[in-house]
């Protein structure tokens, strides 16, 4: 993939397997059954790892959600590259974002779900950190639209990505009952359709 879409200087943290694995099980159970309801034991017998091991990594239970969440924009951030790898032209590289990015919000529902309900209660010195892995993963999202319509400025191809996220995570708990590959094939030309529409109205 070009460097211009995902720098060296942006290259992701690699971290140890057990802090990985430990990161990866509190986030699912996080997701299926709730941050309250889910306990530090719980996530250790996920993860391979006695519950108390857990505190050698996080101090506490916010630490980890926090940590959960900021690891889960990391993964999501590979994803974006892995998917963009080869492709040949910004027509190619749109299509493949937004197809992967609805595939990936109608497949982690319950995570989304989680990030929404659970962030404004984490203490700001924990939140802000989240935020910026966040805005890391719609910087790649901003830099691929602005490619593609190059007439865009930059605070314009951030609304229009703004406008697009929101789209699909709000058809994707409104379905209305159609099947997820509808929905899905739905969304996707919806959201190349807000885009175009972005970018005719720049030039």
């Amino acid at each position: 993939m070009p460097d211009a879409y995902v720098s060296e200087e942006e290259s992701l943290p690699r971290r140890p397997r057990r802090r990985d694995a430990i990161l990866a099980a509190a986030l699912e159970l996080f997701s299926r059954k709730g941050y309250q309801e889910t306990s530090i034991d719980e996530i250790g017998a996920a993860a391979g790892v006695s519950g108390p091991a857990i505190y050698r990594h996080f101090e506490s239970k916010q630490e980890l959600l926090a940590a959960s969440f900021m690891h889960s924009f990391d993964q999501r951030r590979l994803q974006f590259r892995n998917v963009l790898d080869g492709a040949t032209t910004v027509e190619e590289r749109l299509e493949l974002i937004v197809r992967d990015t609805v595939e990936n919000t109608l497949a982690e529902r319950q995570v989304l779900t989680l990030y929404t309900r659970e962030l404004r209660h984490l203490p700001r010195d924990m939140r802000a950190p989240v935020q910026r892995k966040q805005q890391e993963l719609t910087n790649d999202w901003v830099k691929v639209v602005s490619h593609a319509y190059p007439h865009l400025s930059l605070t314009e191809a951030r609304m229009a990505v703004m406008c697009v996220h929101n789209l699909i995570a709000t058809l994707a708990f409104t379905d209305g009952g159609m099947e997820q590959d509808d929905l899905a094939s739905m969304l996707v030309a919806m959201s190349i359709a807000a885009l175009g529409a972005a970018g005719a109205g720049a030039q």
